[in-house]
């Protein structure tokens, strides 16, 4: 009972809401009678603009019906007449169509007696037309059959779905219309002899769309009439708002002058630290340069060393505070005739404006007062801080460069200070565009080099030092590009780190490295390959994992793959991820060498943080081999040994090179004398002739 008592509550519903589209007008409830007064003469003239169109189509419609009749020879004396009685009754209302805009010519507005009147004769016009369509549906549709039936439908269609535009301005004699052109066919159509039930029941579906179409057509037009004139009336207030506030013109210019001066101050100063920002550097530059045209310009580019360490260490709160402590100081030390500005992040320029003959040493000046300014402790939330910066300046020294090209300029010197060491000044000069053209290049070639097969790996044998045997090879890489040419490992290598794509390089090199050896049974299996790697691969997630899935992909065991690490995996701040990784490595058997030792000599007091099996001593100090080189060595070796470590010695190019290290006691050794880098396994007449030389010495 209850799903019966659900299914009738439903119907009921679906009922009310189909009502509701066929009667409702849809406009709503408008409680001011003279604006719905407007709006129904706005409606009535819209409909006497539709008239002739109206009329026309009604016309044309009733000629195609009877020329169609005619020609299917189903005419009949009925049908003729009805063309003649529709032809009259058009007549008569393109008529009062036109007597009607005569009327309004002479009247503004019509009176409500003139309004109804006007209304009543279109209505009658249209509801006159709409009867002599329903004849059609009921004296003509029963005595045609087949293809004449469905066209006259047709016909009538049209008419219906052509009537919910025109009519729209009229709601209920629109709607009278279309009952009268579709509502006779459609029970015709159920109670004639050969009944057709389905069209029928289209029919009736198409009445009730076109109901709702014409419903929907005629709240709009409501609608939109209602918004014209409350529109009109706005306009009519804001006039008489004008006219009231003319007087106040002047103050109010001086007003938003005001603001606008103050909105302008908001654009072009940055919120955090109230300096200039990038828009208002640039317009500061530009207005000086209008204003004294004399004057030549210097752009400090000031970048905080270390800054993100605050940020990831404090907080963001404790970085921006530190920030606006940097930005008062450093406004402390520019006048008022030049500007300070914050370009971004921890980045901030000074623009600095003087004749040629004191630009430079005032550029000196304000680097030292800066400098001195800036060092001094922060003290912030019980935080002690000490703030640097690396300084890099462009001058426009005569050339009429824009403010974009200067602060670009200074931005790559600063960089060049950042990659030489932090804390000091560097002055632009070309080379330094020419080299970041050169590293851009180097870069764009990179991306590409892997996809292009641009990439090839040669080998260079570890000697022991005492059997003379090869022990080890490592691994080098060499990039020789289609658009560049050779390009050095020394060039391509810190780009390919700095932009990520050492990880995919690293990849691919480790994979080709331990194939290489494994595919050379007749090297003996106590060899090993040796592979760089970079902090960046080794702190990259499941780095391990990838080193255990490359060895099983290559076939070739854990204990003849050995990774060549830098110095820099002793600084602190990621010692123990790294610590982490490299315990997992050796776990699996691999050996980790520390390459180019001694270069971070502090590096020497902290070999038991981290697990390795062997140092390469760098090539700088065998190239060097004087009395301070071999105290580096020798302290190396000495260290290296105690903590069970081997001592590999790189860069070795000549006998004396190799006897004294031999001498100071070196496991292995690896350089020109013995081998160049090529293929494996070696046969390079150097390492034989090394071989050999050593057989004699120990024989």
């Amino acid at each position: 009972m209850s799903e019966a008592q659900d299914q009738m509550e439903n119907n009921a519903g679906l009922v009310r809401r189909i009502g509701k589209r066929v009667l409702d007008p849809g406009i709503g409830l408008h409680a001011d009678e003279e604006l719905t007064g407007k709006v129904r003469r706005d409606l009535l003239d819209l409909a006497y603009r539709n008239n002739w169109a109206n009329v026309l189509v009604n016309l044309a419609a009733s000629a195609s019906l009877v020329v169609m009749f005619w020609l299917r020879g189903d005419l009949s004396r009925v049908t003729v007449i009805w063309l003649l009685v529709v032809t009259v009754v058009c007549g008569f209302r393109l008529w009062g169509g036109y007597l009607y805009w005569l009327v309004r010519e002479n009247f503004t507005e019509l009176s409500d007696a003139l309004l109804r009147k006007w209304r009543f004769r279109y209505q009658a016009g249209v509801i006159f037309t709409g009867l002599l369509w329903s004849v059609v549906g009921l004296t003509v549709i029963p005595t045609v059959r087949g293809e004449s039936q469905f066209l006259t439908m047709i016909i009538i269609a049209g008419m219906a779905g052509g009537a919910t535009g025109i009519l729209a301005p009229v709601f209920l004699v629109g709607r009278l219309y279309l009952c009268a052109l579709l509502l006779p066919p459609a029970v015709i159509l159920m109670v004639i002899e050969d009944a057709s039930y389905i069209l029928a029941a289209l029919v009736l579906v198409f009445l009730l769309v076109m109901l709702v179409t014409h419903r929907n057509n005629h709240a709009v037009l409501f609608k939109s009439f209602v918004l014209k004139h409350q529109n009109q009336e706005l306009i009519e207030d804001l006039k008489q708002k004008n006219r009231v506030t003319e007087d106040w013109n002047a103050t109010l210019e001086a007003r938003v002058e005001q603001r606008t001066e103050e909105l302008r101050d908001l654009v072009e100063h940055d919120a955090l630290t109230g300096v200039y920002n990038r828009d208002g550097i640039v317009a500061w530059f530009e207005n000086r340069k209008r204003s004294d045209a004399l004057l030549d310009y210097a752009v400090l580019f000031i970048d905080l060393d270390r800054f993100k360490q605050i940020n990831d260490g404090l907080s963001h709160a404790i970085g921006d505070e530190v920030l606006r402590a940097v930005s008062m100081r450093l406004g402390e030390c520019v006048g008022q005739q030049h500007a300070l500005g914050r370009w971004g992040g921890d980045e901030f320029l000074i623009v600095l404006a003087a004749p040629h003959h004191e630009l430079h040493p005032l550029v000196e000046d304000t680097v030292e007062l800066a400098q001195q300014a800036v060092s001094q402790p922060i003290n912030i939330v019980g935080h002690t801080l000490h703030v640097g910066f690396s300084t890099g300046v462009a001058f426009s020294s005569g050339r009429n460069p824009s403010i974009a090209e200067l602060i670009h300029w200074a931005d790559l010197a600063a960089a060049e200070v950042k990659r030489s060491g932090r804390g000091s000044v560097h002055n632009y000069d070309k080379m330094l565009l020419t080299e970041q053209e050169r590293r851009l290049s180097v870069t764009q070639a990179l991306r590409r080099a892997m996809s292009a097969d641009e990439f090839n790996i040669q080998y260079q044998p570890v000697i022991d030092a005492v059997t003379g045997e090869i022990t080890a090879y490592e691994a080098l890489l060499r990039w020789n590009s289609e658009t560049l040419g050779p390009v050095s490992p020394d060039e391509f290598i810190p780009i390919a780190e700095e932009s990520a794509l050492i990880v995919d390089i690293g990849q691919w090199c480790m994979r080709q490295a331990c194939q290489a050896l494994q595919d050379h049974p007749e090297i003996p299996a106590t060899t090993k390959i040796a592979i760089n790697v970079s902090i960046r691969q080794i702190v990259m997630p499941n780095f391990a994992d990838m080193v255990s899935r490359i060895l099983k992909e290559t076939g070739l065991p854990a204990e003849r793959l050995a990774l060549e690490v830098t110095e820099s995996i002793f600084e602190k701040r990621q010692t123990t991820q790294i610590a982490t990784v490299l315990d997992q490595l050796h776990a699996m058997g691999i050996e980790i060498f520390i390459d180019d030792f001694g270069t971070g000599y502090s590096s020497l007091s902290r070999l038991h943080e981290i697990h390795v099996d062997a140092v390469k001593i760098d090539k700088s100090f065998i190239l060097a081999m004087d009395e301070n080189a071999r105290v580096v060595i020798e302290a190396a070796i000495l260290i290296a040994h105690r903590f069970g470590l081997k001592v590999i010695a790189e860069g070795i190019e000549t006998s004396y090179q190799r006897a004294e290290l031999m001498a100071m006691g070196v496991d292995a050794c690896q350089g020109y004398f013995f081998a160049r880098p090529g293929e494996m396994p070696c046969h390079d007449i150097h390492w034989q002739t090394g071989l050999i030389k050593q057989g004699d010495r120990q024989s």
